[in-house]
This record gives structure tokens, C-alpha cells and sequence, in this order.
């Protein structure tokens, strides 16, 4: 929608007691239009949040959501504790993408929450993803949910969908954690 439309209805989530906001997609950071969206949603008193991949947020758009006051957070997903495993189902390049984009909101002290969606090429990585995301990223918690079966994991069920052992694996992983 361009901007004008998502403005119209950002007041209307206002007028109607709305209170949170969560911007989603694509890509929500890829829209060079965000800060004017941002006013929309503050000007309405509504608080937001993004599900994003990480890589397109940078210090001047971490800035700017910071000055807002009304970011509850920013969702990102971590599918692996180095590239290698990451990239395996996100893209090259994408692990650097989202951990420069994790750094960067936390040097604006904005809220961080990891999801951590286990497949077939991470579920032996578990543990080493939860080290690396709570002992050298310093984040506070993370969460997990496994691949479904629907867009690229339905494509790929057979590199992705975890098998019922491997579930017992993750489960074991994840109660042990």
C-alpha cells in the first residue's frame, strides 16, 4: 500500500482503541517510507513491533524507532550459531546480515527477541545456538519453533522437515537446555 493508505488506516487502529501494531511482511525495513510509518503509528498512541530478518536495519533507522519510545521490540530468526548452519536455510550472507542487524539494535537498546526455527540442518547445532545467543550476543532468552510444512520448507520437506527422531533430538536438546 503507499503510505497515504497505511496512514489512513493507522488512524483508524487508533480511533478504534488499537494498541499494538506489529509490522510484518517481506521486509518491513525495506520500505523507505518506515519513519513517516512510525509517526503514523505513534501519533495514534499504539505501540509497535517488527518481524524482520535483520539485515537491512541500520544505525540510522535503529536510531530512529529508539527515539520513538514505542518499539516493543524486533523479531529476528537464528537458525544456526555460524554461518554455515544459518545460511543453510536462510541465504548466503544472511548470518552476518542478521547478527550485524542484532548488534545494531542493541547499541540502541532495542528490545530483541531471537526465534530459532529448528530444521534438519540445525538440530544438531542446539546448543551451540543457544551459547552463542545468550553467552556471546548477551541476550537475555530466545525461542524456538520448528519448520512447518508450507512456502520453501513444503518444497524442500525432504532438507528441512525434521524426522520424528530428529524432533526427539530437538525436544531432548531443548529440556536438557
Amino acid at each position: 500500500l503507499p503510505t497515504s493508505e497505511w496512514l489512513t488506516f493507522f488512524d483508524e487502529l487508533g480511533s478504534l482503541g488499537v494498541m499494538r501494531v506489529t509490522l510484518a511482511g517481506g521486509e518491513p525495513f525495506i520500505r523507505t517510507d518506515l519513519p513517516a510509518l512510525l509517526d503514523g503509528i505513534v501519533r495514534n498512541r499504539m505501540r509497535f513491533s517488527f518481524l524482520s530478518n535483520g539485515a537491512l536495519i541500520d544505525d540510522e533507522i535503529a536510531a530512529f524507532v529508539a527515539r520513538t519510545g514505542r518499539c516493543e521490540y524486533v523479531q529476528v530468526s537464528v537458525d544456526g550459531s555460524c554461518a554455515e548452519v544459518h545460511d543453510s536455510c536462510r541465504g548466503k550472507g544472511s548470518f552476518e546480515g542478521v547478527i550485524r542487524g542484532i548488534r545494531t539494535l542493541q547499541r540502541h537498546q532495542i528490545s530483541v527477541a531471537v526465534r530459532a526455527t529448528i530444521h534438519r540442518n540445525n538440530v544438531h547445532d542446539l546448543e551451540n545456538i543457544a551459547h552463542f545467543l545468550l553467552d556471546e550476543l548477551g541476550l537475555p532468552d530466545f525461542g524456538t519453533n520448528s519448520a512447518g510444512y508450507m512456502g520453501t520448507c513444503r518444497l524442500n520437506e525432504a532438507d528441512v522437515m525434521l524426522t520424528i527422531a530428529e524432533r526427539q533430538v530437538a525436544m531432548a536438546t531443548l529440556l536438557r537446555l
